[in-house]
């Protein structure tokens, strides 16, 4: 029998959601046009596109759709019947949160529920359950949009760093697609005229449209790149002079590493990883920039010279990035904070050896936690009596003076760069940057 028109699309949604959620699995590895799931790449790209999207939006509101579930449904499903959950989830997706009809989202919801020996039974039930949630959909929303998007660990985590109002806010911009901003190489005025978007307080260029970026004007002649505007800060902190010799550490995907080369300083970037150096070599190509590329562990680098100046990426949760990747809200978890924390002490306290005296080490992340950063601040000004604490200045960091803390160090969330009355910002990642000088 032929099957349905759209219900592959949607079995390979309800699989990409599955990996995320029940294997802890990344969902752009999954969803990688050379390495991803084989069962994706079989789709067109069209349907890729729309099965990543079904997938995305649905780890993105999780916690909401679950509280959606729990209203409409008389009892709970059985905790193994992942495949019907998770079935659910992919077809409450499309009822409330995409411009999908309604009447397709249910049928081929039911379908999948229903041709599936291990969830048949539940045929009925899902269409009953399904059909409400359209009658209902309006109803639903309202009554479920307090529901914390985040896990109960990083809810936790983020209320005993911030506080409840804060972690409320960061929360509700988990929820809100972000624009995508642009580093240009100069003139952001033209360049928002050009692509349709406009300058942020920070030299930023955000979109407002939703156009193939390597379509748009200026992406083959090397122009611009993608780049959150938070991710965009601490390469420019570094202030050097032209010629100056800068090692970037955990350097790919290379937005970090354009900048550097950009400004006019002789850069050499470092990475463990041989294919995203690869795709790093490849961005600089585009853009006609240079940078000396070696594949190598930090804790094995022996550079032959030390350095004006480091910057230092550190691996980290990402829970700064849940705008854009909100799988990472299901593949951390508590225990990994701790390891990656005490991670990237070390990898701090090896390539502060690779600096010369009176040199600039820049430290960054994408994380939220304060674990990962405050926190690791405060031990590191503690234990390195080799590295000074050198204070960001407001001047440095035109628009986001507030996010200065009593450190001297640079704490961006989700919720800053917003502004309401004009709905023009949608917010930021949320970053950790702090700067030392080498005694």
């Amino acid at each position: 029998m032929k099957q349905k028109t759209g219900l592959e699309t949607r079995l390979v949604a309800t699989l990409l959601l599955t990996r995320v959620i029940d294997d802890a699995r990344n969902l752009d590895a999954l969803c990688d046009r050379q390495h991803g799931l084989s069962r994706f790449l079989k789709l067109d790209i069209r349907d890729q596109g729309f099965a990543r999207a079904i997938a995305v939006t649905a780890v993105r509101n999780h916690n909401r759709i679950d509280a959606v579930l729990k209203r409409v449904m008389d009892r709970p499903p059985p905790k193994r019947a992942r495949f019907l959950i998770h079935s659910l989830h992919v077809a409450a997706t499309q009822i409330l949160f995409l411009d999908a009809p309604d009447s397709a989202a249910v049928d081929l919801g039911v379908t999948a529920i229903g041709d599936d020996e291990r969830t048949s039974r539940f045929r009925g039930m899902s269409n009953a359950i399904l059909r409400r949630i359209v009658r209902e959909k309006d109803d639903l929303l309202n009554k479920t949009s307090q529901t914390s998007l985040l896990p109960r660990w990083m809810e936790k985590a983020l209320r005993k760093d911030y506080g409840k109002e804060k972690a409320i806010n960061i929360s509700k911009y988990v929820s809100l697609e972000p624009m995508v901003d642009l580093t240009v190489k100069a003139n952001p005025t033209k360049w928002a005229e050009k692509l349709g978007g406009f300058v942020l307080p920070t030299n930023s260029v955000r979109l407002t449209n939703t156009s193939t970026i390597s379509e748009l004007d200026g992406y083959q002649a090397g122009e611009w790149w993608v780049q959150d505007a938070a991710a965009a800060l601490p390469a420019r902190l570094i202030n050097k002079d032209k010629g100056a010799k800068v090692l970037e550490l955990c350097a790919a995907p290379g937005g970090k590493t354009a900048q550097l080369a950009h400004f006019g300083y002789d850069v050499t970037a470092v990475d463990i990883s041989k294919p995203r150096l690869a795709r790093l070599q490849q961005n600089l190509d585009r853009l006609q920039l240079n940078a000396k590329l070696i594949e190598t562990d930090i804790l094995d680098f022996e550079p032959e010279e030390k350095f004006d100046a480091i910057l230092l990426d550190a691996p980290c949760s990402s829970t700064g990035t849940i705008r854009r990747h909100p799988d990472v809200l299901w593949t951390r978890n508590a225990e990994e904070i701790t390891a990656l924390a005490k991670l990237q002490f070390q990898l701090l306290e090896r390539s502060k050896d690779f600096l010369k005296p009176g040199g600039t080490f820049v430290f960054s992340n994408c994380s939220m936690l304060k674990e990962e950063g405050e926190d690791l601040l405060s031990r590191v000004s503690k234990q390195f009596e080799d590295l000074e604490i050198n204070p960001i200045k407001a001047d440095e960091i035109s628009g986001l003076e507030s996010c200065i803390n009593g450190q001297g160090a640079l704490r961006t969330l989700p919720f800053h760069l917003t502004n309401h009355e004009q709905d023009k910002y949608s917010g930021l990642d949320g970053f950790f940057t702090c700067r030392f000088i080498k005694r």
